[in-house]
């Protein structure tokens, strides 16, 4: 086991030296190029600014011309036992790869869209059109009335609820998000949105349709589902609290929703020298069983602006029998590969640890984590050991 675990930490290091250079843009509404600092002197300032070829406020036609991409190649080995079947294995991926550009013109809409362009998986990298990531035409009002920086909009997004998904995967602290976190995880659905800020509250309001594929607009009609956000300072730190609400029946093979409803509580706040993030998320199926659960995840710069250290606790519980599967990257994936089927449980309790390295902060970074994975409740009975490896560029 020993040798074993040696030979894939090895393995781990020379994947994640291979990755194409990409990276992302998530601003809904404005395009705010990131200044890196970090000692690789005008090589971290040509990333933050290579993709934006056209800036100029004074035109009242075009303001701004961007182009964005990120790349995010990763590798893993995991050991784990499930039932008293053992399993382990390693494998690489190239998790992310996506471009796009976006387009602000007569000086308050802004044209975004992106693709993704990796269409592979574990073990088996394919570069081809994947579908949309996200299309959407925007509207800044700026000030309306007692109402400051107003955006309306309508195309496919990412709804961006709960946890982890709050943050781009381009910044996310860890390689992989919690499984509480992607339970919750939805597609891109086509809708429209309102965004603005009523005295020290941002406020989201969305509408969207629940049927959904990975076409450009999947249309809106149909069952509609609801998303509404609020985000605020409170407790010295900052409060995000938001709801989905859907209306559908769950029938539909289309649903990109996948749930009946939901909400989650984010807070962020310093202690000392570190951040802290903390979320809690409750929501129910269609048949009525809850799922829920809580993340604590603390980090720390171990060196200012270059490396950063970081843990994460998550515990998600079911109310229903065996709706909490092991993450399948890359437990479920190892498993199956060792003919290894993993059952659903009640409970599941994650715990991470990982070391971040900025080489220009996060347009170019290199990750390593382990993650330990326990899944019990009803038949269920995984236990699983992840050792990471990563590396993330974007521009």
């Amino acid at each position: 086991m020993k040798n074993k675990l040696i030979q894939a930490i090895g393995a781990g290091f020379a994947a994640t030296t291979v990755g194409a250079l990409a990276g992302d843009f998530t601003d809904t509404t404005t395009a705010v190029v990131d200044q890196p600092s970090g000692g690789s002197g005008n090589w971290c300032e040509a990333i933050g600014d290579i993709g934006t070829v056209y800036k100029d406020k004074s035109n009242p036609w075009i303001q701004e011309v961007k182009f964005f991409g990120r790349a995010h190649q990763q590798w893993g080995y995991t050991d784990g036992s499930d039932n008293g079947r053992d399993f382990s294995g390693d494998g690489d991926e190239l998790r992310r790869l996506r471009a796009g550009t976006s387009i602000k013109f007569l000086n308050g809409f802004t044209l975004l869209g992106r693709v993704d362009l990796e269409d592979g998986g574990f073990r088996d990298t394919n570069l081809d059109y994947g579908g949309f990531d996200e299309l959407y035409l925007n509207y800044n009002f700026g000030d309306l009335g007692s109402l400051s920086d107003f955006t309306v909009g309508y195309g496919r997004y990412k709804l961006g609820f709960g946890g982890e998904e709050v943050e781009s995967s381009k910044k996310i602290k860890t390689i992989e998000r919690s499984l509480l976190n992607n339970y919750y995880v939805n597609g891109r659905p086509t809708g429209a949105r309102v965004s603005f800020t009523a005295g020290d509250i941002n406020y989201l309001f969305g509408v969207y349709a629940v049927d959904g594929d990975n076409e450009a607009l999947s249309g809106f009609s149909g069952d509609m589902a609801y998303h509404l956000g609020a985000e605020f300072a409170a407790l010295g730190g900052d409060v995000f609290l938001q709801a989905v609400i859907n209306d559908s029946d769950g029938t539909s093979p289309d649903d990109v929703i996948g749930f009946d409803w939901a909400v989650s509580a984010n807070y962020t706040t310093e202690i000392g020298r570190f951040d802290l993030f903390t979320n809690a998320t409750y929501g129910e199926g269609y048949d009525g069983n809850a799922v829920y659960g809580v993340v604590i995840m603390p980090s720390t710069m171990l060196i200012e602006d270059k490396l950063e250290a970081v843990f994460r606790y998550q515990w998600a519980h079911s109310e229903g029998d065996g709706y909490l599967r092991p993450q399948s990257r890359n437990v479920r994936n190892v498993a199956g590969m060792d003919g290894v089927g993993l059952l659903g449980g009640d409970d599941n309790h994650n715990f991470y640890a990982g070391l971040n390295y900025f080489i220009c902060e996060h347009h170019a970074k290199a990750m390593l984590g382990v993650e330990h994975e326990i899944n019990d409740g009803g038949t269920a009975d995984t236990e699983a050991t992840t050792l990471w490896g990563a590396l993330r560029f974007y521009f």
